[in-house]
């Protein structure tokens, strides 16, 4: 069964370092949008949308939240924006897919099984997309259980749930999962972008 952004709020996950970019990646200008921007716009039907970022200069009109578990990376980030929310579930999007099309919020509403906890994206190749995904907020005891540990993995959190996958590869083309990491990334994303 469907679920829709009444029910289920958003997060833009943009709290990484950027260690291999050198810069933030929210802020980077592709095709004349910051990916900050480019990622919100994908999000428009949403009443809540949540930023997760500990970079207090991501100036924003989202309500930014912060980690409360250092460098543990996104799950830190979708733990901070869980704990935040008001609503049942959240979208989760990383801000550093250039590509990203808004086929894929949408297919993630559409294809949300009642009876799973999480869902995730996999494209044609059978790689698995967590940070594409929609996460309940019954999630958290399994979330803070694994940072507890240490374990920031997000792929272990997610097997440890009741998941479900939407395969993706259908409907739009894998290189929508294409992230940038580096400056060199980056310089093949403004290319195609033109």
């Amino acid at each position: 069964m469907a679920i829709s952004p009444n029910t289920c709020g958003a997060v833009i996950l943009a709290g990484g370092a950027s260690r291999r970019m050198g810069r933030c990646k929210a802020l980077l200008p592709v095709d004349g949008q910051t990916m900050l921007a480019r990622t919100r716009a994908l999000l428009t039907g949403f009443d809540e949308v949540l930023l997760s970022a500990n970079n207090p200069a991501l100036e924003s009109d989202l309500v930014r939240v912060a980690d409360r578990w250092p460098d543990a990376g996104p799950l830190a980030g979708l733990h901070a924006a869980l704990c935040r929310t008001k609503k049942d579930a959240l979208l989760c999007l990383p801000c550093d897919l250039p590509h990203l099309s808004p086929a894929v919020p949408r297919l993630l509403l559409e294809a949300m099984p009642e009876e799973a906890a999480v869902l995730i994206c996999r494209d044609s190749t059978g790689r698995l997309h967590p940070l594409c995904g929609i996460y309940r907020t019954c999630v958290l005891p399994v979330l803070e259980d694994c940072l507890r540990r240490g374990e920031h993995r997000v792929m272990a959190f997610v097997a440890r749930l009741p998941y479900a996958c939407v395969d993706t590869g259908d409907i739009v083309p894998d290189q929508v999962f294409f992230n940038m990491n580096t400056p060199e990334d980056y310089r093949r994303a403004v290319q195609e972008g033109r």
